[in-house]
């Protein structure tokens, strides 16, 4: 059986850059590479378009596939140097040539015309599945563009149509190219032109739309015209390109296996807000490709995976796009109008300051970023209510206690209470569905009750054990689920943020704890009411830290919630993080994951919820006396069916 060192699924800009970078690193000699791709390439589908300084390594990488550049841009100020920096073209069809050559010249490349119908992992290698044939690799690349329906799902598109001409005269100067000219009708989205010209009766004349609609076939027409009309001169059309841009900052990485890498528009190298990705492309090319033997994936630090000020600058801008894209056109003009152009495209390219930035953002239309601020953090909250319930909830409970002493915490108290029973409990009833097939059910209770035994011999057998084991497997269970909600993935982190969000639970109702210690022989942590506000702020203060550092608005949300719940009971502050924000979001994985409805998991749920409360109540009144009284009892309990769900959960989330 063949085993090639790499598959590279698709053979479009991302992988080919990947391929050219390995061969200048000299490793494509060593290493059997196999290339699906069923397309000849010999059309000339795109154009790839990038800022560079002329120096740069790129330009020097690419420079016999460069086809055009330009150095001065025209916009409605008027016509601006770009300093040092140019505007380049690259023609797909050379790009694809040189690929061509590369695939024709070297034997220790296997190009196989088909198409890729499954990628199937093993132990020792990825089976890449066709309908012809089965190959095995030890890595793959896969630069699939994404499926119609996952584009048209997309908030909002860029959608362009290209037309090359030849102009019946002179009327172009081939160094300067004319940028977002916004002079065409806007028809309720976004719309600009692009001229690049190519000699002085050659240019590429493009219009784009931001929308969530796509640019209808005949609007485009129609406009190309107009503007062509307006130029005053005749014109013959010798290429018509045309395509849809997702402008989305949600990047799903389809695979679960790390030997399968995601490349292009599904590694998210497409920049959101532009469009442009060959840079980026390019660069991440360069990332993945090491001088090393074999070539792997480039281990990114933890800060350049992390979202950044330009991921939330463009967050506004495409939500503008999304519901009012009628302003997109004063937010572009008023751009390039108060600044030098070529400080714009460091903007764009992510390389600007923050001090210019805020410079920047002062002369822009505010009051329009301010509204997508608003309206977008409404949105953010009421698409996954988990994220402010229990701050919604708390503050109430404080308000009402403010008005009415005591309201407060028995109406939270109560919504606590149904919530237990309708999410809280049941959440952790479905473990054995997840999990196990029908005819493994019975090992499967088995299972679970032993586990359960196991805990509660624990704490027979030493309640202080009992009770820091119990506080560390919750720790790590809470943070695992939090993280899994937003978009984070760590086991050292989801343990800091378990014990973070524990110890200001705990920390903070010190005495109510102490109180449970005492009727558990466990020993009391005696803290001065100081020290307890010290240590309290110490770790809010370090959530807060992590949750700037990581750029994570609902980690920022559950630590403001969390100190609210410091000015409540312990039951309460306790109840509003595990029953409204932690089972909540266990709830609403398991439903999406499983494609269940609320009502098919509560009835699934029934039986083992039944079970629990039975199977509670039994014990409760088998020996209420040996161990401790009802309220530490139940901690108890809770800690012996935590172990075994949070055991499954674990298994569960792995999968997924």
């Amino acid at each position: 059986m063949v085993i090639y060192e790499i598959g590279l699924v698709g053979l479009g800009a991302a992988n080919s850059l990947f391929l050219l970078e390995m061969e200048r690193k000299g490793l494509l000699d060593d290493y059997p590479v196999l290339v699906l791709e069923p397309d000849t390439k010999l059309t000339n589908d795109k154009t790839f378009c990038f800022w560079a300084d002329p120096e740069s390594d790129m330009v020097n990488q690419l420079k016999d596939l460069i086809s055009h550049s330009w150095s001065v841009v025209e916009t409605k100020e008027g016509k601006q140097s770009l300093e040092n920096m140019r505007y380049y073209m690259i023609e797909s069809l050379a790009l694809y040539h040189r690929t061509r050559e590369l695939l024709d010249s070297n034997h220790n490349i296997t190009h196989v015309r088909s198409t890729l119908e499954e990628i199937r992992p093993h132990p020792s290698f990825i089976e890449l599945a066709t309908p012809e044939d089965k190959y095995h690799v030890k890595k793959v690349y896969d630069s699939r563009a994404l499926l119609p329906k996952e584009v048209i799902a997309t908030p909002v598109l860029q959608s362009f149509q290209g037309w090359r001409v030849t102009f019946d005269r002179n009327v172009c100067v081939p160094n300067e190219m004319r940028l977002m000219d916004f002079s065409i009708p806007q028809n309720e989205a976004t719309q600009f032109m692009y001229v690049l010209p190519t000699a002085t009766n050659k240019a590429l004349i493009e219009m784009t739309r931001f929308d969530r609609t796509v640019l209808p076939e005949e609007l485009a027409q129609h406009h190309l015209k107009s503007y062509l009309l307006a130029m005053g001169c005749g014109y013959e059309i010798n290429h018509i390109e045309r395509g849809v841009i997702p402008m989305s900052q949600h990047v799903e990485d389809h695979h679960s296996d790390p030997r399968v890498i995601s490349m292009g528009s599904r590694a998210g190298k497409i920049k959101s807000t532009s469009g442009y990705a060959f840079k980026s492309m390019f660069e991440h090319a360069q990332e993945l490709v090491q001088d090393q033997n074999p070539p792997r994936l480039a281990r990114l630090s933890f800060a350049q995976r992390l979202p950044n000020r330009f991921a939330f600058y463009d967050f506004l801008l495409l939500y503008i796009l999304k519901f009012r894209p009628q302003w997109g056109k004063e937010i572009f003009e008023r751009l390039f109008q108060k600044q030098p152009a070529h400080e714009v495209f460091e903007f764009l390219e992510e390389r600007s300051t923050l001090r210019w930035e805020v410079q920047m953002f002062a002369k822009l239309p505010i009051f329009k970023f301010l509204w997508s601020v608003l309206f977008s953090t409404i949105s953010y909250v009421f698409s996954a209510p988990q994220r402010s319930l229990p701050l919604v909830v708390g503050s109430c409970v404080l308000l009402l206690n403010y008005f009415s002493p005591g309201t407060g915490n028995a109406a939270g108290l109560s919504v606590l209470l149904v919530m237990l029973f309708i999410v809280g409990i049941p959440h952790g009833a479905l473990d054995g569905y997840i999990t196990q097939r029908k005819s493994q059910l019975l090992p499967f209770v088995l299972r679970y009750l032993s586990m359960m035994l196991l805990v509660i011999l624990l704490w027979t057998a030493s309640p202080l054990t009992g009770l820091v084991t119990f506080i560390c497997y919750s720790a790590w269970h809470f943070g695992e689920t939090d993280l899994k909600e937003w978009g984070l993935s760590s086991t050292f982190l989801s343990s800091l943020w378990g014990a973070l969000l524990l110890g200001v639970i705990l920390i903070s109702h010190i005495q109510e704890m102490n109180t449970v210690f005492l009727q558990m022989n466990v020993p009391i942590l005696d803290l001065s009411p100081e020290t307890v506000v010290l240590v309290t702020r110490g770790l809010i203060l370090v959530s807060i830290i992590l949750g700037l550092l990581l750029r994570s608005v609902p980690w920022l949300i559950s630590i403001i919630a969390l100190v609210v719940g410091t000015q409540l009971s312990l039951a309460l502050s306790f109840g509003l993080y595990f029953v409204l924000q932690h089972s909540v979001t266990g709830w609403n994985h398991l439903k999406t994951s499983q494609d269940w409805t609320n009502k098919s998991m509560w009835i699934r749920s029934l039986p083992f919820s039944g079970g629990a409360v039975l199977l509670f109540l039994l014990v409760f009144q088998f020996d209420k006396n040996s161990l401790l009284e009802w309220s530490s009892y139940f901690l108890v309990f809770l800690s012996a069916l935590s172990l075994p769900h949070i055991y499954f959960m674990s298994r569960f989330y792995q999968k997924i």
